[in-house]
């Protein structure tokens, strides 16, 4: 993927703000109450995103956000390693939904996810086969049970190790970091098979 393409991506999937059907506005001044945005990530060599990483980014003021992620497996002739794909999702005072998927084949495409909700909940769907590090902080940098909920799978695959909360993590790790006041909602997508 270019340069040029990536730009083009970017700005395509942040002007795709969408209105739902029950945030229809009387005046068109008015922004939409979700931002729903979505993007593909195609994994790409670590020498060649050296000084350039492309980071999809995403940030509203007041507004609820919806984001679907995609990773997508390499071409056949691309061989590990890859870089992570870095998506970036801020709301000042509404809430932040993700979902990520990874592709049959995506299995060595890592990804880090950065969430900060300021005043809201924030809700995250996986991959039913993540592996990584999960760190989660509000806004004075502690972490407060009573604010997560994981789901029982999410726990499950924690108590195996494939999960881990607050450490540093490895190149081969996926990442997600959330920084928010309210509750937090971690779990799996259904395994499609």
């Amino acid at each position: 993927m270019s340069r040029i393409s990536q730009t083009l991506s970017l700005l395509g999937n942040l002007s795709s703000l969408s209105v739902g059907p029950n945030t229809a506005s009387e005046f068109h001044d008015e922004k939409p109450e979700v931002a729903t945005v979505s993007e593909q990530f195609l994994p790409r060599r670590q020498d060649a995103v050296f000084g350039d990483q492309f980071v999809f980014q995403t940030v509203s003021s007041q507004q609820r956000i919806s984001a679907k992620l995609l990773l997508l497996p390499p071409f056949p002739c691309d061989v590990p390693p890859f870089a992570k794909s870095v998506a970036y999702l801020s709301s000042l005072s509404g809430s932040v939904k993700a979902v990520v998927h990874r592709l049959p084949g995506a299995e060595n495409h890592f990804f880090r996810l950065y969430i900060f909700a300021r005043e809201a909940n924030v809700k995250v769907t996986l991959p039913p086969l993540f592996r990584g590090v999960v760190t989660i902080k509000n806004h004075d940098g502690l972490r407060q049970r009573k604010q997560i909920h994981c789901s029982r799978p999410f726990r499950d695959r924690m108590r195996r190790g494939f999960i881990r909360f607050d450490t540093c993590a490895l190149g081969n790790d996926d990442e997600v970091c959330i920084h928010a006041e309210g509750k937090i909602e971690l779990r799996f997508n259904a395994i499609i098979g």
